[in-house]
C-alpha cells in the first residue's frame, strides 16, 4: 500500500511540474509515470487477472478475446508526435514484446488462427498476433532481428509496387524473413491506393497479380491474407475475396473475439510509440 501512494504521490508531482514548466524532460517522465499508472490499473484488474496464460482451449470451449496488434515503420529514431501511431521505436517496440511476455502472453500466427477457428487448435486465453503495414525497411533491419531474438512470428503485408522502393526492404530481404519461419509475407495491395472506390473485378485482378508476385518470390503458404490500405473496402469486395479464399484484415481499432470472429474481417489495434506493454493490455482489455 505504501508503495502504491508512493507512485501515486510521485505521478501528482511530475503532473504540477509538466504543467508548471512545460518542459520536454518533465513530458518524457510524466510518460513514464503514466505507464506506471497502467501498470497498476492492469494489476488490478479483476479479469486480467483471472485470464490463464498457462490452460488452452478450442475455440467451441470458451469464447477468447483475440488481439491483432498494428505496427508500420520501427525506426531506431524516436518519431514525432504525430507519427506515434505510425512509428515504434525499435526500443520501444522490445519493450512491448518483453512486457507481454512477462505478462503471460503468448504470439501466434495467422496459421495458427486459422486453424484455432476451424477448430484444429487450441490457443491460450492470452493470445496475440502481430502485424506490420506496407514493408517499410525497419520491419527487416530493426523488427526482424527483435522477432528472431525471442521467437515471436508475425506477419507483414506488403504493397507490391513499394518492395524494393526507398525506404522498403526488398524482395531478397522479404524471403530471407520468410526462410526463418517467422515472418509471414502478405498482401497490402498491388498499390496503396483507395480499393473501395474501385470495382471489384479491379480489385480481385490486383490481389491475384500481386499474391502471384509474393509468391513467386518467397514461396507459397497455406493461406492467402489480405490487408485494405487505409481500411478502406466494401462488403460486396469483402464477400467477393473471400469466395475466392482470402482471409481479410481491418484497420478498426476493435478486438476479435472467438464466438463472433469472421476470418473475412478480422480487427486490428493500434499500437502506438508512446504505448508500454501494460497500457496495450489495458487497452486491448477495455475494447468492446
Amino acid at each position: 500500500m505504501k508503495k502504491v501512494i508512493l507512485i501515486i504521490l510521485i505521478f501528482v508531482i511530475v503532473i504540477v511540474i509538466f504543467f508548471a514548466t512545460k518542459n520536454p524532460l518533465a513530458k518524457e517522465i510524466y510518460d513514464e509515470a503514466k505507464n506506471i499508472k497502467s501498470y497498476i490499473v492492469v494489476k488490478t484488474s479483476e479479469e486480467y487477472n483471472n485470464l490463464d496464460s498457462e490452460k488452452k482451449y478450442y475455440r467451441s470451449e470458451k469464447n477468447i478475446r483475440i488481439p491483432i496488434l498494428l505496427y508500420h515503420e520501427i525506426p531506431t529514431e524516436k518519431p514525432t508526435r504525430d507519427l506515434f501511431y505510425m512509428q515504434t521505436t525499435a526500443t520501444q517496440f522490445e519493450k512491448q514484446i518483453t512486457g507481454l511476455l512477462e505478462e503471460g502472453y503468448t504470439f501466434i500466427s495467422y496459421q495458427d488462427l486459422v486453424d484455432y477457428y476451424n477448430g484444429e487448435k487450441t490457443i491460450s486465453e492470452k493470445s496475440v498476433l502481430i502485424g506490420f503495414d506496407d514493408g517499410w525497411a525497419g520491419n527487416y533491419y530493426n523488427a526482424f532481428p527483435i522477432l528472431t531474438k525471442y521467437n515471436i512470428p508475425a506477419a507483414i503485408y506488403v504493397v507490391d509496387d513499394l518492395v524494393g522502393t526507398n525506404g522498403y526492404f526488398n524482395w531478397e530481404q522479404a524471403e530471407e524473413m520468410s526462410r526463418s519461419g517467422l515472418v509471414s509475407i502478405f498482401s497490402h495491395g498491388r498499390t496503396h491506393i483507395f480499393y473501395d472506390k474501385e470495382s471489384v473485378e479491379t480489385l480481385l485482378s490486383d490481389i491475384d497479380i500481386a499474391y502471384k508476385n509474393i509468391e513467386s518470390h518467397v514461396g507459397k503458404s497455406k493461406i492467402r491474407v489480405f490487408t485494405y490500405p487505409y481500411g478502406a473496402c466494401r462488403q460486396d469486395q469483402i464477400d467477393a475475396l473471400f469466395e475466392k479464399g482470402y482471409i481479410q484484415n481491418m484497420t478498426d481499432d476493435e478486438i476479435n473475439k472467438s464466438n463472433t470472429m469472421e476470418l473475412k474481417a478480422l480487427h486490428r489495434y493500434y499500437v502506438k510509440q508512446n504505448e508500454s506493454a501494460y497500457k496495450i493490455i489495458r487497452n486491448i482489455n477495455e475494447l468492446n
